[in-house]
């Protein structure tokens, strides 16, 4: 077996998990407003069970759903009647030989009072961040009721079926904060030094420990460095689960805290590795077993870091939503098979919305209790996908693994579209391995590919397809404006096309537009960023915007928010305000125009006159994300004559 280490046995506690792969917690949103099992909840942590999991820790579960309430679907075991929900879950996961623990959890400041009508509760009333609502300081009396809570929910898990808890003590929520130097201000036996900041975890354990049974693993997740000046370090957190290391059975370590998500779920500008620091230190000063993540996208890294011993367990995250297969395939012997997280912070954007979480590559992710079965009706029928961008590239793999005959016709040389210039971006190589995936699937699910080859409804008759799928794509749009024939598009900067030098002037700073900034920057152009909305990055998710435009601000273009291009000329462009009207010549070697895409006109039409049957997928039909495509693919390729 090629990962000797990741398919090796290991022991947490009493129980024996079948590899070294963990599926780490992460909020759905998939639960119902009460906080009950749903169907949806069930068969998606069944399908990563299927998949080879050795061991999941599901999703943060509330103990409490009168003073925390995270988001609106929050997953439960605060009431009795949460018991009969979890224990399908658990019986959907241990068919498949998978341990499954429940992720205790309050969120103490970090709740919502939008959603509980209550001021939160914290150890010394502080807000999570500047800003933020002021929680509660809390009483012992309220202490004891909410420590009183988690241990009824350990007992409920017990019930159900759990093999085990942990207590969630990472991310700022209510545990941590009694541990954080920075929210715990008490000076009753509940604060101060590390005894007293672990007092109330402590006290917790013992009495779980009281009212189970005693292979009942018990453990913790905590954030080894909340990596923000003032909170917890390093140091302060091992000093923490030292304290606490006889009573639990291991340790799970992540990273951040309330003021910095992205040492958690880091955005894809972030290297593989660069905090697997902090699980080593965990993992050479504890004799328990440590279970953390690294930003694993592929089984030879989770190896890797087993090798160098940076923990006992790899723990799995976004991985797992891309692809509930990652474990099987990498046993099989198919790696190349794994589609990998290109970590675009797409399921994290849904999760910070209040929304059911979504995957840019995986839009079968919450659906799996719709499509549970692929309905192979194809029967050979023929069908032609023209375009071989990710919309195109997903309607041809759902089309095939359904059984029609599918012809996949692309006018350039390889398939991938706009992923091929995407994945030219700083730190994008990510998305080439994503089309990589996607060819290799393609391929044995025997997809023909056409390469090279302008589709025409002349031509795609010879097919004598039983329904045509566009998803030919879109162009950049150029308005209306002169000299708009002397812009270079952003392509052409991406894929070196052009080698621009001197003063740029990049019209349009959305996401391709600062990629085209950042590329620029680097290659030591000087820069003007013109951007008719109040900032520039708009519609950009923060977390990514928050590094690019960083990175952007480090090389100190010139930057005309709120302004519109009027005209390009030799030498300058012509600029709007749009607060005074002022009108300003900008001057410039060149100018880079990036104003977003629209559908090609009349290739619908010309389509629709000669074929009964024509879908129109992706930017083809409304310009958008690789989510956009992908799911618009996923869903209309599995409706299509079912």
């Amino acid at each position: 077996m090629a990962y000797s280490k990741l398919f090796e046995k290991g022991k947490i506690g009493r129980l024996t998990i079948k590899n070294r792969c963990v599926m780490m917690p992460m909020g759905t949103v998939y639960a119902d407003k009460d906080g009950i099992a749903t169907d949806r909840i069930i068969q998606y942590y069944s399908e990563r069970a299927r998949g080879g999991i050795g061991l999941i820790i599901n999703e943060y579960t509330g103990v409490d759903d009168v003073d925390s309430i995270p988001t609106v679907g929050n997953l439960r075991a605060a009431r009795d009647y949460h018991i009969s929900g979890l224990e399908r879950l658990t019986d959907s996961v241990h068919k498949y030989d998978c341990k499954i623990f429940a992720q205790i959890h309050h969120g103490g400041m970090t709740s919502k009072p939008a959603l509980t009508g209550r001021q939160s509760l914290s150890p010394s009333g502080i807000p999570a961040a500047p800003g933020a609502p002021v929680p509660k300081e809390m009483t012992v009396e309220e202490i004891k009721a909410v420590q009183k809570k988690f241990v009824d929910a350990a007992v409920r898990c017990q019930k159900a079926g759990y093999d085990g808890v942990e207590l969630h003590g990472a991310h700022s929520y209510l545990i941590a904060q009694f541990f954080s130097k920075y929210y715990n201000k008490r000076t009753d036996e509940y604060g101060g030094d590390v005894e007293g900041r672990t007092r109330f975890t402590s006290e917790i354990i013992d009495e779980i420990r009281k009212v189970v049974r005693p292979d009942f693993v018990v453990g913790l997740r905590i954030s080894g460095d909340e990596m923000v000046e003032g909170h917890m370090t390093l140091e302060d957190d091992l000093e923490i689960v030292k304290f606490l290391e006889n009573k639990l059975d291991y340790i799970n370590v992540s990273n951040g805290c309330a003021q910095n998500g992205d040492a958690n779920c880091d955005p894809y500008s972030f290297t593989p590795g660069w905090k697997k620091h902090v699980a080593k230190a965990f993992k050479d000063n504890l004799s328990i077993p440590v279970i953390a993540t690294n930003t694993i996208k592929d089984p030879d890294w989770a190896e890797q870091l087993l090798e160098e011993g940076i923990s006992d367990f790899v723990g799995l995250g976004r991985s797992q939503f891309a692809d509930p297969e990652f474990v099987n395939k990498a046993k099989e012997g198919r790696s190349d098979e794994i589609v990998k997280c290109i970590g675009c912070m797409y399921c994290r954007e849904r999760l910070m919305a209040d929304m059911p979480i979504e995957c840019s590559l995986n839009p079968r992710l919450g659906v799996e209790y719709i499509y549970k079965d692929v309905k192979k009706n194809g029967e050979g029928r023929p069908v032609v996908v023209i375009g071989g961008g990710p919309g195109g590239m997903e309607a041809a793999l759902v089309l095939a693994q359904r059984g029609f005959r599918t012809t996949l016709i692309e006018k350039g040389s390889e398939l991938g579209g706009t992923l091929n210039v995407a994945d030219k971006a700083k730190g994008k190589h990510v998305i080439t391995e994503y089309v990589k995936t996607m060819k290799k699937l393609i391929e044995k699910a025997g997809v023909e590919v056409v390469l090279n080859t302008e589709a025409t409804p002349e031509n795609v008759k010879a097919y004598t397809p039983v329904g045509v799928f566009i998803a030919s794509g879109a162009a950049t749009v150029e308005p209306s404006i002169p000299g708009i024939e002397k812009a270079y598009k952003p392509e052409e900067v991406l894929l070196d096309k052009v080698k621009l030098t001197g003063k740029v002037a990049v019209i349009g700073t959305g996401l391709t537009g600062l990629e085209v900034l950042e590329k620029l920057g680097d290659e030591g152009c000087q820069l003007t960023a013109v951007e008719m909305l109040a900032d520039i990055g708009p519609g950009v998710f923060p977390p990514i915007r928050k590094y690019i435009v960083a990175d952007i601000m480090s090389h100190k273009p010139e930057c005309y928010t709120n302004h519109k291009l009027l005209e390009i000329k030799d030498g300058a462009v012509v600029v709007e305000s749009l607060a005074d009207g002022k009108v300003t010549e900008l001057p410039c070697d060149s100018a880079v125009v990036s104003l977003g895409i629209a559908p090609l006109k009349g290739v619908v039409e010309a389509y629709e006159k000669e074929f009964d049957k024509v879908i129109v997928i992706g930017d083809a039909n409304k310009g958008g994300r690789i989510h956009n495509a992908t799911k618009d693919a996923f869903t209309k390729a599995n409706a299509f004559l079912d």
